[in-house]
Parts: C-alpha cells; sequence; structure tokens
C-alpha cells in the first residue's frame, strides 16, 4: 500500500516537480522523501509516470516534536 500524507491546501503550499523553488527542504507528500537544495533549482522528477507534489519544510520533524 502506498505511503500517503493528507496536506491541507489552505495551511500549505504544493509545489509540482520540475518547479523552479527557492533553496529549501521540500518533501514529496506520496514518499515522503525529502530534497535539499541549497540554490534556487528545479524540483525533481519521480520517473514512475507520476507527478510528484512537494511541500515546502520550513521545520524538520525532530524540531516539531521537540517543541511540543
Amino acid at each position: 500500500m502506498p505511503y500517503h500524507i493528507c496536506i491541507d491546501p489552505m495551511l500549505e503550499e504544493l509545489y509540482l516537480a520540475g518547479e523552479r523553488v527557492a533553496a529549501g527542504l521540500y518533501r514529496e507528500i506520496t514518499t515522503g522523501r525529502e530534497v535539499r537544495l541549497d540554490t534556487e533549482d528545479y524540483l525533481p522528477a519521480t520517473h514512475n509516470g507520476r507527478v510528484a507534489e512537494y511541500i515546502c519544510i520550513r521545520h524538520t520533524w525532530g524540531q516539531r516534536k521537540a517543541a511540543q
């Protein structure tokens, strides 16, 4: 069964593979794979025939857990 995270579009902005985005940490929604861009660049494709959707991670999971 594929891994899936539900994202409220009112809270997070979605980015698609191939979009040019600012430097930062991005998480692919369906797989949880994280991509760190050190400079402005394009988000990578998945090469599985599906369009990858990403959210920008402002805090890591560890930082969020520590704040709770």
